[in-house]
């Protein structure tokens, strides 16, 4: 096949969707003849993943334009000249005036689910977007059986058109680093806790450091490491609630950090936590499983539902229950590896390979139908 791709997550900061693509294009150039059309706003990034055969970059434009300018002006027109087979729009929203079989991957309904967590004109663009791709596509991948549900029950006209196909813990992160010396390069003597993944409101951070508080009177070298950027709306002041809880000794937040940086936490870490109020998946919660690290995450979807059987869960707004789960993985050794060894067994289940082949499956059906 000839495969169009939206490529515009893999520009500037990737986080959990240009994770995902980038997985997927990473697996297909390993696995399959498949030519694979990179569509940028603006210059294409320098990644070597992208310097492949099978792999061609348009950049369409100097210089980044407006987004839906750009998705429904520039990109149909490259693409209807690039003899495609099929279109692949990894986030949300597909080119609707693109005369091509199109197939969309839809992370989440938060945008429908959370309305509060958008600014109003925000929420309604994005819905406004959402619904019309999904009438638009001929396929649509959700990332999660939670997520294949919400989209039918907001679109039930769709629902013989999607899929639910799983992420994998993450192909090309970076080698883990020695424990000890991350820990050392760190500055960790005590406890460490890691919560990783874009901040937004229904991800309950200050919860976990309300529960640091409580961890603090038995554990008083606890650290807990923040890694993502506030994408908070209404914007949270972060930097206020840890000094108002008197946790600033014990709370750092230290935004985005390098794949290599990030793999340095890991190995130092004790204990992962990921709470959320709404998830379409959880990445960031088996990327931890793969690196050996026990969880504590939320029992809502969808977390709850994919990862009972190897992590604690627990109620995200509860910051006595969220402590106390901590607290068992600190204290009992034995709980905390037999959770490591579940992690990494779920982790391995959940592969980039099975993701990609599926989903080229999906993409297969959607061009063959034209």
């Amino acid at each position: 096949m000839r495969i169009g791709i939206d490529a515009r997550e893999l520009q500037g900061r990737t986080t959990g969707v240009g994770r995902y693509l980038r997985n997927l294009i990473g697996t297909w150039i390993r696995t399959t003849d498949d030519s694979l059309v990179l569509y940028f706003n603006g210059p294409a990034p320098l990644d070597p993943l992208l310097d492949h055969p099978l792999v061609l970059k348009r950049a369409l434009g100097d210089s980044p334009t407006r987004g839906l300018l750009w998705q429904e002006r520039s990109l149909p027109r490259a693409a209807c000249g690039d003899q495609l087979d099929v279109f692949f729009a990894p986030a949300y929203a597909c080119p609707l005036s693109l005369i091509l079989p199109r197939v969309t991957t839809v992370h989440d309904m938060s945008f429908f689910s959370i309305p509060d967590d958008f600014t109003v004109a925000d929420g309604f663009r994005r819905r406004l977007l959402v619904a019309m791709s999904l009438r638009a596509s001929r396929q649509v991948i959700a990332v999660s059986d939670f997520t294949r549900r919400e989209v039918v029950s907001h679109f039930p006209e769709v629902a013989g058109r999607v899929t639910a196909i799983l992420h994998g813990a993450d192909d090309e992160a970076s080698p883990a680093p020695p424990r000890d010396s991350s820990r050392t390069a760190l500055g960790i003597r005590g406890p460490l806790l890691v919560s990783v993944g874009s901040i937004l409101n229904r991800r309950r951070l200050p919860t976990l450091f309300r529960a640091v508080r409580i961890l603090m009177k038995t554990h008083p070298q606890i650290v807990l490491d923040v890694v993502g950027e506030n994408r908070t709306h209404p914007r949270l002041d972060l930097e206020g609630v840890v000094a108002d809880l008197g946790v600033q000794a014990h709370v750092r937040l230290s935004g985005f950090v390098s794949e290599e940086d990030l793999a340095a936490r890991y190995a130092a870490a004790d204990v992962a936590v990921y709470l959320s109020e709404y998830e379409g998946f959880g990445l960031p919660v088996v990327e931890a499983m793969a690196r050996g690290v026990p969880v504590v995450t939320s029992a809502r979807p969808a977390t709850g539902e994919l990862f009972a059987e190897a992590a604690l869960l627990t109620n995200p707004g509860d910051a006595g229950e969220v402590a106390g789960a901590i607290r068992e993985l600190l204290d009992e050794p034995g709980r905390a590896e037999s959770l490591r060894a579940r992690g990494r067994a779920l982790a391995g289940r959940l592969t980039w390979a099975n993701t990609a082949a599926a989903t080229r499956d999906v993409l297969a059906n959607a061009a063959a139908a034209r």
